[in-house]
């Protein structure tokens, strides 16, 4: 496996793993491509849209970077060029692969593309979709989970801080529990590696936060205070 970089065109530019695809071009990054084949295998909405795709025996997940917020609705998806690896797409991409070779439970990056337009660009991801994952927000309106799994969510926690990656938006809706019921963390838009140990606590409080404001906004919703006394179990073991 070897990370390339390469210029498509002028303004042009793609980062990926030469293991999951050999050849990117701007075509994999349209989702009218892959709907042309009928390989678009579902998709979930956030700011926009995001694809869940068959390519041959790989499923993939392919996202677009669009703003959110007031600004979002001046400007959907352009953002300021600064440099290439200052882009949001290769930023991600970067701290994805540096989180999966720390062994962490994150998407695996397999391609990402900048398009340079003057002083603009827009940018898309794509990366290795989860297996028989659901986010914890779906699963908990409907059923509960165990003291044992909401110790592992904390421990997954651990494990990113560990690596001294702080994440943007640590919400219950970007944790995963596969199949196997092992714990993921995804969407790291906006994320990076920093030093110190401050922000870990406030990281913890966002996500506190997040489950406090899920519980009643839903019934049901199977979350205590028990199982944050979990969570924090799990990430102090």
């Amino acid at each position: 496996m070897m990370i390339k970089q390469q210029i498509l065109s002028s303004g042009h530019y793609v980062v990926f793993n030469d293991a999951l695809i050999s050849a990117p071009a701007g075509q994999h990054f349209k989702p009218e491509y892959w709907a042309q084949r009928q390989q678009i295998l579902g998709h979930a909405k956030g700011r926009g849209t995001t694809l869940f795709i068959q390519h041959d025996d790989a499923q993939w997940v392919l996202r677009h970077y669009r703003r959110g917020g007031l600004i979002g609705k001046l400007v959907k998806d352009h953002y300021l060029y600064t440099g290439l690896e200052n882009t949001r797409a290769f930023m991600e991409f970067r701290l994805l692969q540096t989180m999966r070779d720390k062994g962490l439970r994150v998407p695996t990056p397999v391609a990402a593309q900048v398009v340079k337009d003057k002083l603009r660009y827009r940018a898309d991801l794509i990366t290795v979709m989860i297996p028989g994952s659901e986010d914890l927000h779906s699963i908990l309106c409907k059923r509960e989970i165990t003291d044992a799994q909401w110790q592992k969510v904390g421990c997954a926690i651990a494990q990113l801080h560990g690596a001294q990656v702080y994440h943007h938006d640590l919400n219950i809706r970007n944790i995963m529990l596969d199949q196997a019921c092992q714990v993921w963390i995804i969407d790291f838009d906006r994320c990076y590696q920093r030093s110190g140990s401050g922000w870990k606590k406030e990281n913890l409080a966002r996500l506190h936060r997040s489950l406090e404001k899920e519980a009643t906004r839903n019934n049901p919703f199977y979350y205590s205070a028990i199982a944050w006394q979990n969570i924090m179990k799990g990430y102090q073991a």
